[in-house]
């Protein structure tokens, strides 16, 4: 098994901060190709609504689209935003299916990378 460390973790989410932070002006710019939904940029399918408010609690959803990870990379990484950063644990079910829509729609090969 794989594990991030955690100075790579928090180069990477450091890094995914500073990418979105001109996302908005992009989107604009980019037209609806890149127009929020009800769930921002987040891809609109079951689970949407649950990984939305979960991750946006504390930061942009762009930070999740842009990721790529397998379902074990997405628990590790809510793992350690319980453990690192004081994230709440997310309760059965929304857990399961948080889990399940991101490692559908945000997996290895990033299908919804924003473009």
């Amino acid at each position: 098994m794989k594990k991030l460390g955690l100075a790579s973790i928090t180069l990477l989410v450091s890094g995914l901060v500073f990418a979105s932070l001109g996302y908005d002006d992009e989107a604009r710019a980019n037209g609806p190709e890149l127009a929020e939904n009800e769930f921002g940029i987040l891809k609109t399918a079951e689970g949407a609504e649950e990984t939305f408010y979960a991750c946006t609690a504390c930061h942009s959803e762009m930070i999740v689209a842009q990721q790529g990870l397998t379902r074990q990379g997405w628990d590790e990484m809510l793992v350690w935003m319980v453990e690192e950063q004081g994230m709440y644990e997310i309760e059965e079910p929304d857990r399961t299916k948080i889990l399940d829509y991101l490692s559908t729609h945000y997996n290895e090969d990033r299908p919804h990378f924003p473009r």
